[in-house]
């Protein structure tokens, strides 16, 4: 195939917002509304798979279009534009973020439940997204900002993993060259639950156990999973299957969803479960993006395109960076606002949602949008993924693009 023809994909900007959606009703229950979460695991469990969600969206949309070259083995995008495109998604919207919850609402986390000024040696540690690496310096600042550690290093890793299938993949045929990627991070990831199952590490703890657990070792899984999701969309987009084979294939992928999420809901915060949960939203995924044997979306992904949804997944990573530090305003200025029952819980979400909407659609305007624009001058390969989270997101809604580069 040649250039890529633009395509809808339907329901990632919905399930950008589900998910920053999900990341926000966690975190209240974390820290504001403890009591609820014992009352009802499995939904604080559902709510906790927001994350996961956000990593495989950025490996389905990041190697997207990598996807295509190497499968027509097609020279690679330029590792410039690339990297100037992830810079320009990833730190404008997160420097101010930064910035202003430290010095001017001196919500910078400092580790214990503890938040304040950090100092100057570790602000600069979180704004260079260095402070996961370092067992004095994690969790600091916006305490998701490990997970913006985790997409950078996806980002660094995956051009390398691209020009790797490329030299090793010659003789091969191209589907077998794009999967080269994939596996090497699908390994990357059972050895990182190998080594989490053997050591049990405790995750925050300030040792290099913590950093580890809290690296792509642990998380490069997530990716693969997307990316595994971007061969069957590319399949399917090159005519691989026909009417009825796209009926089979969203079957199959519709009743995956459900017995992963059965088993998870029944069994929430196993290891059984941690390991279904991110197939479950793979799988969801691809209901979502897969259009019908007519060639529309099916009732998943125009679910997803509701306006509201759509406009959430636009500003979900803004939504993302400023949700904890509202969390954390409230818990130092008002400690006893979300106790109580279930009433308390959704009183608190609403609150430290409204507030975060408000924070991250001035964000999204003043800062995102005008980064985007720059963006456009800049082609990227691919779609943009999502944010952290992760999100990493892209302003054109969810269109490929018709270049790659």
């Amino acid at each position: 195939m040649g250039k890529q023809s633009r395509v809808h994909l339907s329901g990632l900007d919905g399930l950008r917002g589900v998910a920053a959606l999900s990341v926000l009703g966690y975190h209240v229950s974390n820290i504001l509304s403890p009591g609820v979460r014992h009352r009802s695991p499995e939904l604080f469990f559902a709510l906790h798979q927001g994350l996961n969600l956000f990593f495989i969206l950025s490996g389905f949309l990041l190697f997207l279009g990598f996807a295509d070259r190497l499968i027509d083995g097609r020279g690679l995008p330029s590792t410039r534009r690339y990297a100037t495109n992830r810079v320009l998604r990833l730190w404008p919207a997160y420097v101010v973020v930064v910035a202003v919850t430290n010095f001017a609402f001196g919500l910078s986390f400092l580790g214990r439940g503890r938040t304040g000024h950090v100092d100057p040696g570790t602000f600069v540690a979180d704004l260079t997204l260095l402070q996961t690496f370092s067992p004095h310096t994690i969790r600091t600042g916006l305490e998701v900002a490990w997970t913006l550690t985790v997409e950078l290093t996806f980002y660094a890793c995956l051009p390398m993993l691209v020009a790797l299938a490329t030299r090793v993949g010659r003789g091969l045929g191209g589907w077998a060259r794009a999967c080269i990627p994939v596996v090497v991070l699908a390994l990357v990831g059972a050895a990182g639950l190998v080594w989490q199952d053997r050591t049990n590490p405790h995750g925050w703890s300030h040792d290099w156990e913590s950093v580890a657990s809290r690296s792509l070792l642990l998380h490069a899984q997530l990716f693969a999973l997307g990316m595994v999701a971007t061969l069957v969309f590319v399949a399917v987009q090159r005519g691989a299957l026909s009417g009825a084979g796209r009926r089979i294939l969203r079957f199959a992928a519709s009743l995956i969803a459900v017995a992963a999420a059965v088993v998870c809901l029944t069994r929430p915060w196993s290891d059984v479960a941690d390991l279904l949960a991110p197939l479950c939203l793979a799988a969801l995924l691809l209901v979502s993006v897969v259009p019908t044997a007519s060639g529309r979306p099916g009732w998943v992904g125009r679910a997803l395109e509701l306006p509201v949804l759509r406009g959430l997944g636009l500003i979900s990573y803004s939504v993302y960076l400023w949700h904890m530090p509202v969390v954390r305003g409230f818990d130092r200025w008002a400690p006893r606002f979300g106790e109580g029952g279930w009433a308390s819980y959704v009183v608190a979400v609403a609150c430290v949602g409204g507030i975060t909407l408000a924070l991250a659609t001035a964000t999204y305007l003043t800062v995102e949008r005008p980064a985007m624009r720059l963006r456009a001058r800049n082609p990227v390969s691919g779609p943009d993924a999502t944010k952290p989270p992760l999100p990493e997101e892209r302003r054109l809604r969810g269109r490929v693009p018709e270049t790659t580069g």
